[in-house]
């Protein structure tokens, strides 16, 4: 059948590209010790060219790596839903091409019109001026053309969650997030998963990743712990002063409501509204407003800066859990697959 065709010719791309990002020529691989160039009678390491690029530009680094990651892991998923495949198929006394024959028609579900017109709404600026019902055959032949290879993952995906016997071992990239004695955290010092924050009270992004986090507490309870770091855009320009502030109410032991304040506030912090803030939350006013008036942690707000250029950080929110690195405000299912993969590793050791 010529949509089977279309799949092998998938899954031997996806077992063709990985091989490519893992071989040896992969320079990121290489063992730290080894010699990538020589000028004159000096050797230039492995090593070294990782920590100039780390020093020189390291938010380039880390979305790099991750990205290098996030394709072997894609990749790896596919080889792993093949090998349950054939496995499968196998106990079934099939050929892999007889099982999906019985198992992909139930999973390939027709196009509707909802979803053409999502498509097109989506992407109307691309398509020339020509009208829906000028473009409805071509995103549906387009849909139509997807829906094998979704009613395939969609497969592979129950064949994984009925498998009790995949472990995953290839290793994330991690940033070793150095946590300070002054940081703001919420939960137990020995919890399993550790999210280290670095956001700013005047970004929207940063308000749906707390909104987010608040939702993880809730599930995850006791088995979480949240480090807070300041990094607040030279765009938004009450940012800095906000983060003072919040480490102002962090002396006097009042930083999560205070934090909480602030993102259910965005607009509004200018000096005078922090300190109608700041009493709101119960804070000693007076003490709070020489806090903030003598700019105490302004030092504070640039060394979390500073701490956040140096793990790669150029945006907000930017999260690391237990080292792995999420950029932006990703929806809460990114959050709980990492940290799903974090407990289960930790069950490992």
């Amino acid at each position: 059948m010529p949509f089977l065709f279309r799949l092998r010719s998938f899954l031997v791309t996806a077992v063709i590209a990985l091989a490519l990002v893992s071989g040896p020529s992969d320079v990121l691989g290489q063992e730290n010790d080894k010699v990538v160039a020589r000028v004159g009678d000096e050797e230039i390491t492995a090593l070294q060219v990782e920590d100039a690029w780390s020093q020189n530009d390291a938010a380039s680094q880390i979305r790099m790596l991750q990205q290098l990651y996030d394709t072997r892991r894609r990749v790896l998923d596919v080889v792993i839903g093949e090998r349950l495949i054939e496995r499968d198929a196998a106990s079934r006394m099939l050929t892999r091409d007889q099982l999906l024959e019985q198992e992909l028609p139930s999973r390939t579900l027709p196009v509707t019109d909802a979803e053409v017109e999502l498509i097109y709404g989506r992407n109307k600026d691309r398509f020339g001026g020509r009208s829906l019902e000028q473009m409805r055959p071509e995103l549906r032949t387009m849909l139509e053309e997807q829906r094998p290879l979704q009613a395939l993952h969609a497969f592979m995906s129950e064949l994984r969650v009925a498998a009790d016997d995949v472990v995953v071992l290839l290793e994330p990239p991690r940033q070793n997030i150095a946590t300070l004695a002054d940081d703001p955290v919420r939960g137990p010092a020995d919890a399993p998963i550790e999210i280290v924050e670095f956001s700013d009270f005047d970004c929207p992004y940063c308000k749906r990743a707390a909104d987010t986090i608040d939702q993880l507490l809730d599930q995850y309870e006791d088995r979480i712990r949240i480090v807070y770091k300041d990094y607040p855009l030279p765009s938004h320009p009450n940012a800095f002063k906000a983060a003072e502030a919040a480490n102002c109410a962090n002396e006097q032991g009042l930083f999560w409501e205070f934090h909480d304040t602030l993102f259910a506030n965005q607009g509004s912090l200018d000096v005078a509204s922090l300190k109608i803030f700041a009493s709101d939350v119960g804070m000693n006013a007076t003490a709070f407003a020489s806090c903030l008036d003598g700019g105490r942690y302004a030092q504070h707000v640039e060394r979390d800066l500073e701490i956040g250029r140096g793990y790669g950080v150029s945006s907000t929110p930017t999260l690391f859990i237990n080292g792995r690195p999420i950029f932006g405000a990703m929806p809460l299912d990114t959050f709980d697959k990492i940290i799903q993969e974090e407990l289960t590793a930790v069950a490992r050791q």
